[in-house]
């Protein structure tokens, strides 16, 4: 009993479908019959209304799986859309050529029709009862113009009124810029660039004046201005899609292409407000072989450019040396040109549609980075034999502007990546297909490429930088050095005494080449590097010479009292002094220097009772037993970076106290 119910009720179900097939059918060829009637009548707003009627059961039906009855629903609306549209379309036409349309040189004098309010009233209702012909998503994409670009990037369908509005435009185009016409010129884009932004400018007021009251009238939110703008760049994507082959023949013309579409999507999205999230002709430069040659050519140009910049008579000269505020960096030509191509290049790929396209040319410019910096070390081997000389420091210079520019742009590059959005980046990711560990992974490590995208470059220029100034401080070391000899030698045993030299006091006449040299090479230095850089060098020399005069001349010798009294004037009124134009307290960066020429010349009892001391800390048993005070004790006479050791042994230097 129970099968057989369950089998009289598949059967109803059965029937049931079968009977919602054929109401289906019948609804179909009733309301093919109304809008046949309508159409014979020539009335248009029951036809469209029958159509409206038409699309609302294909969307009832959409997720049926009764294909064939899909399919059949599908030709019919297209049938009847299609009837329909070339029936309003010529009268369509007929109206916008009386409202002067399109708005061309050619007509912008022509005197307005007598009856323009009547056509105006006429075009409006047109208007309206086209934009219920509009087909829904799966009908939409049958056009072969969205089929050219169905890989490049998804072009929604324009408004089918817009469609008609362009006709005559596209047409236009189409005459003057394919086929054999001398404005068909493979080396002159702009002329169809120019001609596109013409138009928009041109047709703008009749637009704004026109249409777009009859949009909001329907609750819409096209931008009709938006939308004509969709459609005129599309021209300019076919128009590109067509040449491309041909121009990639030619480095000069697609070069010259490329140009002239970056400034065009600059001037249509700033001039123009046409939205970045619409798209553009740049879509088909960032894909297949276009955008492999364009990388390619902008890699090409730019070696050659570097090539012209480094060989240039006035490579290494700086173009702001009348210029006090700028000329602070000394920044040669060669290398402000190079961060200036770099920057042109960032210009160039910052307005590219997709994230992969805008990290090619980053790779690139690191790729230009890496080949500067390999000629620059190239050049600066030639010069090594002189250090301190103006070639060998100018590049040094222009290594370290170089350091600071990519500085500066590893921060901007985050927020220019990030200006690709996390639109895109969603978009980018989803394409992946990663899973939710693998999706958190990857943005992780995007956000840590970003932050350090320049920082494997910056840290082989500042190694390169930090050898050029090491070999500039070793320079002038070993040249005070080879100066010192005779005050290494001098005899500072036999000097007058104290009280002898305080009528005489002055430099050593032994110290006198040697001070002269290096105040020399500081003035020299300081004309030549840029001020970070200075203070880097002389920095590091005050530590060369501290170590120079500890090791060298205070630890190499005897004094007596006539002897130190000399050495700390030598030191702290001639030496700390010729430093004492970088930094208020020179003295500072000759800790050691100074602190032993305060031992030197204590007086003999304050000595002895410190030497005392030191000697009782070395004979503890404890180690730590009187640390803290001999600490204590050095630091009240002014000696806090010598360590205990260090500080007896100068103390044994002393001829006037018995050490034993």
């Amino acid at each position: 009993m129970l099968d057989h119910l369950n089998k009289l009720t598949y059967q109803v179900e059965e029937l049931e479908q079968y009977s919602k097939y054929l109401t289906v059918l019948s609804k179909i060829e009733d309301i093919s019959h109304q809008l046949q009637a309508a159409l014979i009548t020539q009335t248009s707003q029951p036809a469209l209304s029958n159509f409206t009627d038409l699309i609302l059961l294909y969307k009832s039906i959409q997720t049926s799986k009764c294909s064939r009855l899909l399919k059949f629903v599908e030709d019919t609306v297209i049938f009847w859309n299609n009837i329909i549209k070339s029936r309003i379309a010529r009268e369509f036409e007929e109206v916008l050529k009386s409202m002067r349309w399109p708005v061309v040189t050619s007509t912008i004098q022509t005197p307005t029709p007598p009856n323009i309010g009547d056509i105006k009233k006429r075009m409006e209702i047109m208007f309206k009862q086209m934009l219920h012909l509009q087909l829904p998503y799966p009908f939409q994409n049958h056009n072969y113009q969205y089929l050219v670009f169905e890989k490049i990037v998804e072009l929604p369908p324009l408004a089918y009124p817009m469609q008609l509005m362009l006709l005559p435009l596209r047409k236009r185009f189409r005459f003057h810029f394919y086929g054999n016409k001398q404005t068909n010129s493979l080396d002159k884009p702009e002329w169809y660039f120019t001609q596109v932004l013409t138009w928009i400018r041109d047709h703008e007021e009749f637009l704004d004046k026109n249409i777009q009251p009859l949009i909001k009238e329907q609750d819409s939110q096209l931008n009709v201005k938006v939308e004509f703008m969709r459609g005129l760049v599309q021209l300019v994507m076919e128009k590109i899609l067509h040449d491309v082959p041909e121009l990639l023949y030619d480095d000069h013309q697609i070069s010259h292409m490329i140009d002239e579409a970056l400034m065009f999507d600059k001037e249509l999205r700033l001039t123009y407000s046409y939205p970045y999230d619409e798209p553009g002709c740049l879509h088909v430069l960032v894909n297949g072989d276009v955008f492999k040659k364009w990388l390619v050519i902008e890699k090409k140009f730019a070696v050659e450019k570097i090539d012209g910049m480094l060989s240039s008579p006035t490579a290494w000269l700086s173009q702001y040396k009348d210029i006090v505020d700028i000329e602070e960096l000394k920044v040669p030509e060669c290398a402000e040109s190079f961060m200036t191509l770099l920057l042109t290049i960032t210009d160039r790929y910052k307005p590219l549609p997709t994230p992969t396209s805008q990290l090619k040319f980053l790779k690139l410019q690191l790729e230009l980075l890496e080949e500067f910096r390999v000629r620059v070390v190239q050049i600066m081997k030639g010069y090594t034999h002189s250090p301190v000389g103006e070639e060998f420091t100018a590049i040094l210079n222009g290594v370290h502007y170089v350091i600071e520019v990519l500085r500066e742009w590893s921060e901007l590059v985050v927020k220019l990546m990030f200006q690709i959005n996390y639109l895109h980046l969603g978009s980018f990711i989803e394409n992946l297909n990663l899973s939710k560990l693998d999706y958190h992974i990857f943005l992780q490590f995007f956000l840590l490429f970003e932050t350090t995208v320049f920082e494997d470059v910056i840290e082989k220029y500042e190694s390169l930088k930090n050898e050029m100034i090491k070999n500039c401080v070793n320079y002038i070391a070993m040249d005070i050095q080879a100066h010192s000899q005779p005050y290494r030698k001098d005899r500072w045993l036999a000097l007058p005494s104290q009280k002898e030299l305080q009528t005489t006091l002055g430099l050593s006449a032994s110290a006198c080449d040697m001070f002269l040299v290096l105040k020399q090479h500081l003035a020299i230095m300081d004309q030549l590097l840029s001020k970070p850089l200075f203070n880097k060098l002389w920095q590091r020399l005050t530590g060369k010479l501290n170590k120079f005069f500890m090791d060298e001349v205070i630890l190499s010798n005897h004094f007596n009292d006539g002897g130190a009294t000399q050495l700390q004037f030598d030191m702290t009124r001639n030496l700390f002094p010729l430093f004492g134009e970088f930094t208020q307290k020179p003295e500072n960066y000759f800790r050691e220097v100074k602190e032993a020429c305060i031992l030197l010349t204590l007086k003999p009892g304050s000595a002895i009772l410190l030497k005392e001391v030191l000697q009782n800390e070395g004979k503890a048993k404890d180690p730590n037993s009187k640390h803290t005070d001999i600490k204590q004790t050095l630091g009240e006479m002014g000696v806090h970076r010598l360590p205990p050791m260090t500080a007896g042994r100068i103390l044994s230097l002393r001829a006037d106290l018995n050490i034993s």
